[in-house]
C-alpha cells in the first residue's frame, strides 16, 4: 500500500492527467476543416463550369440579335417607305442589310449551339450547387458540435483547475517540487501508475525490474528508469 504522501500525489496526478487530456481533446476539436476544404474545392469547380459563361454569352447574343432585328426593320422602312430614292443610297442600304443578315445568321447559329450546350452545363452546375449546399449544412452542424464540446471542455478544465491548488497544498514541498519538475518535462504527466499484471510503467510502457517492484512494495519513492516519472504502485487501485 503506498504511503499517504504518494496517495495524495496520486490524486493530484489524476487531476493533472485529466487536465492534460482536456487540452488534447480541445486541440483535436474539428470544426469541420475537411468539409470546409471540400466546399472550397466544389466552389472552384462550380466557378469553372461553363454554365455561367454560356448563360452570359447567350444573354449578350440575344441582345445583339434584338439590335440586329431593329436595324433591319429600320433599313426596310427606309428602303421601302419611299424615303430613299437615290440609287447609290439604295445600294448602300442593301449592302448594310446583307451584312447584317450574315451577322445575324452567324449569331443565330451560335445561339443554337449554346442552347444545345446549356442544359448539360446547367445540370452539372446544379449538382455542384446541391453538393455545396449539403456540405454547408454539415459544416454548420460540425461547428455547432465543436462549439458545444469546447464549452463542455472549458467547464471541465475550470473545475479541475480549481481543485488542483487544494490537492497540491496537502503534498510535502520537496515531493511536490520534484513532481512538478518531472511533470514539466513530460507534457504535464509526472507520475506513472504501474500496470501490476504486466509489471510495466503505465506512462511509458517500459518493463520494470523485480528490484523496482520490490522497492515499491516497501513503500519507497522510486522513479521509472526510462521516463524518470515517479512510480505509483497499488494493487487495489491499478
Amino acid at each position: 500500500m503506498p504511503s499517504s504522501e504518494l496517495q495524495r500525489l496520486h490524486k493530484l496526478h489524476l487531476v493533472d492527467t485529466a487536465l492534460h487530456e482536456i487540452r488534447k481533446r480541445a486541440a483535436a476539436l474539428d470544426p469541420g476543416r475537411k468539409t470546409a476544404a471540400e466546399i472550397q474545392a466544389l466552389e472552384k469547380q462550380l466557378a469553372e463550369t461553363p454554365a455561367k459563361m454560356l448563360q452570359s454569352e447567350l444573354t449578350d447574343l440575344e441582345l445583339k440579335q434584338k439590335s440586329f432585328e431593329e436595324k433591319l426593320k429600320k433599313f426596310d422602312k427606309e428602303l421601302y417607305g419611299g424615303k430613299v430614292v437615290n440609287p447609290r443610297e439604295v445600294e448602300a442600304i442593301q449592302k448594310e442589310i446583307a451584312i447584317l443578315k450574315r451577322q445575324r445568321n452567324d449569331l443565330d447559329a451560335r445561339i443554337l449551339e449554346i442552347w444545345d450546350q446549356l442544359p448539360p452545363a446547367k445540370e452539372q452546375a446544379e449538382k455542384l450547387e446541391k453538393a455545396i449546399s449539403q456540405r454547408k449544412e454539415l459544416l454548420v452542424q460540425a461547428q455547432k458540435a465543436a462549439l458545444q464540446t469546447k464549452g463542455q471542455l472549458e467547464t471541465e478544465f475550470k473545475q479541475k483547475s480549481a481543485a488542483r491548488p487544494l490537492l497540491a497544498k496537502e503534498i510535502p514541498p520537496t515531493l511536490l517540487s520534484r513532481y512538478e519538475s518531472i511533470r514539466q518535462k513530460h507534457n504535464g504527466v509526472g507520475l506513472g501508475e504501474v500496470d501490476v499484471k504486466k509489471r510495466v510503467c503505465g506512462s511509458c510502457g517500459t518493463s520494470l525490474p523485480t528490484r523496482t517492484i520490490e522497492a515499491l512494495k516497501e513503500d519507497k519513492l522510486v522513479t521509472c528508469e526510462s521516463c524518470h516519472r515517479i512510480l505509483y504502485y497499488s494493487e487495489g487501485v491499478v
